[in-house]
């Protein structure tokens, strides 16, 4: 309740500055109410973006820190919309990791899916909050809706062109 007075005793004294200096006193007013609420609305407005873990991991990479020790891995201030794994595993032999990549996207391949060929099995994870990527790419992210980007990766068959 103070600083509301605070402000209005300065409006106040603005108004009588006004009145001296100009005839039209409501045009200084109401700029001096202009500027009031953009510098209130820069000062409660705090910008941040999503925060993630990024790195790469490859087989034939020595340092696989990305993979095991998400403590060691690079944090990201991203502007994107998701932080993201995609692990891709070997079918045969089962469960060897081929490339693990922690990322941040704004429209990730697949936000919650596992996909697999006659190659590979591929775990892609998405998530919303900050560091949330800290996991191994199998369990499923739970703070995300899975149909998310679903009708612009179908593939549907058709004519070649």
């Amino acid at each position: 309740m103070g600083t509301w007075c605070g402000v209005m005793e300065w409006l106040s004294k603005q108004k009588a500055t006004a009145k001296l200096c100009c005839r039209d006193s409501s045009i200084n007013i109401i700029t001096a109410l202009l500027l009031l609420t953009m510098l209130l609305a820069l000062q409660t407005t705090s910008v941040s973006g999503l925060r993630c873990y990024t790195c790469t991991y490859l087989e034939a990479d020595v340092d696989n820190t990305c993979l095991v020790d998400v403590n060691a891995t690079r944090v990201t201030n991203c502007s994107k919309k998701y932080c993201t794994i995609m692990r891709q595993e070997s079918v045969s032999p089962s469960g060897k990791v081929i490339s693990f990549i922690r990322d941040c996207l704004d429209k990730p391949l697949y936000l919650n899916a596992i996909k697999t060929d006659s190659t590979f099995k591929t775990f892609y994870r998405s998530c919303t909050t900050d560091l949330c990527n800290d996991s191994d790419g199998v369990t499923t992210a739970t703070n995300v809706d899975p149909n998310f980007g679903a009708a612009a990766n179908t593939i549907i068959k058709g004519k070649r062109y």
